[in-house]
């Protein structure tokens, strides 16, 4: 079962758009300064600078946004080969995969439960680095 235990988060953002249905999912600091948006896709062309971390609310169009960066969070999985330890990346919809083809290459942290589905919601320890490359 996924957990949650005391993690850093973003203070003053607020949402760039309605991430009503976000909640676990990758976002990344909007171009708007002060704003989150969803992650997308985080590619090798994507702005090394982008920042990215775990949504952990439902906020609305400019409601505030709990966006964490560091510690020990609940994401949701988008593929059931994520194992105990293992590197996770986001995917194009926010999604947490393993290091296999479909990552998107911004390391966000590493797993601390298995995903047997995909929409599972799992337990990651954020990496704390705001979404480094590989």
């Amino acid at each position: 079962m996924a957990f949650v235990t005391d993690y850093v988060t973003l203070p003053g953002l607020v949402a760039a758009s309605n991430l009503a249905s976000s909640q676990y999912l990758v976002g990344k600091l909007a171009s708007t300064a002060g704003k989150v948006a969803a992650a997308g896709t985080l590619n090798s062309t994507t702005n090394p600078g982008a920042f990215v971390g775990v949504i952990m609310n439902k906020p609305a169009a400019d409601e505030e946004v709990e966006f964490a960066i560091d510690g020990i969070v609940k994401a949701i999985a988008a593929t059931s080969t994520i194992a105990v330890g293992d590197r996770v990346y986001s995917n194009s919809t926010g999604r947490l995969t393993d290091a296999g083809t479909t990552d998107n290459g911004f390391f966000l942290g590493r797993a601390l439960e298995a995903a047997t589905a995909a929409g599972d919601i799992i337990t990651i320890k954020l990496a704390g680095n705001g979404g480094g490359r590989y």
